[in-house]
């Protein structure tokens, strides 16, 4: 059945799947940039001294080397996290362009692909909002479906795909609505 799992233990998975789908369904537009941000730092600060290491002994850059590599680390990642939605907009403007008006010339194919990396970047929000709503509601169902057939209930892939729709599309509601005051 769909979403059915094999697990080390039928309460724990089933429980820790659903809360972190929820999470993703319902917060992951915000969650998601600060946890890979969160992440490099940390990735700076664990591996900065033995990447230090290669090139000096000096105590006091081994010391506050790594917290500089962190955080320069963070910075980039928050940039480049940014730039993959223009990169990636400007290649598949470009591309499709390309194939579907192979009679254009090489300036107006470029024109249209950075038109499509300034959309992709600026509707970067609703798209990531899709993305990880949808990822959350997959996870989630998984969770319901394991933990319903942990009290013996038999769920069909009908149900799961019910919950999976029902869960996405109020995380994109939530996530995509619009604040008081906020523009």
């Amino acid at each position: 059945m769909i979403g059915e799992l094999i697990m080390y233990h039928t309460l724990a998975v089933p429980l820790f799947l659903l809360v972190v789908g929820v999470a993703l369904a319902f917060w992951g537009n915000r969650i998601i940039p600060f946890t890979i941000i969160l992440l490099a730092l940390i990735l700076g600060f664990l591996q900065g001294g033995s990447i230090l290491l290669k090139f000096t002994e000096n105590p006091d850059i081994l010391r506050f080397g790594p917290i500089v590599l962190g955080v320069v680390l963070a910075i980039a990642v928050s940039f480049l996290y940014k730039a993959a939605f223009f990169l990636a907009g400007l290649f598949i403007g470009y591309f499709a362009c390309s194939a579907l008006f192979p009679q254009f010339s090489s300036i107006i194919i470029w024109i249209i692909a950075l038109v499509s990396g300034a959309l992709v970047y600026v509707s970067r929000n609703f798209v990531f909002s899709v993305l990880t709503s949808v990822t959350g509601a997959g996870l989630s169902a998984t969770g319901i479906v394991n933990l319903i057939a942990w009290v013996n209930v038999p769920a069909e892939t009908t149900a799961y795909w019910l919950i999976v729709v029902i869960i996405a599309i109020s995380g994109v509601i939530y996530q995509t609505k619009r604040k008081k005051g906020r523009k």
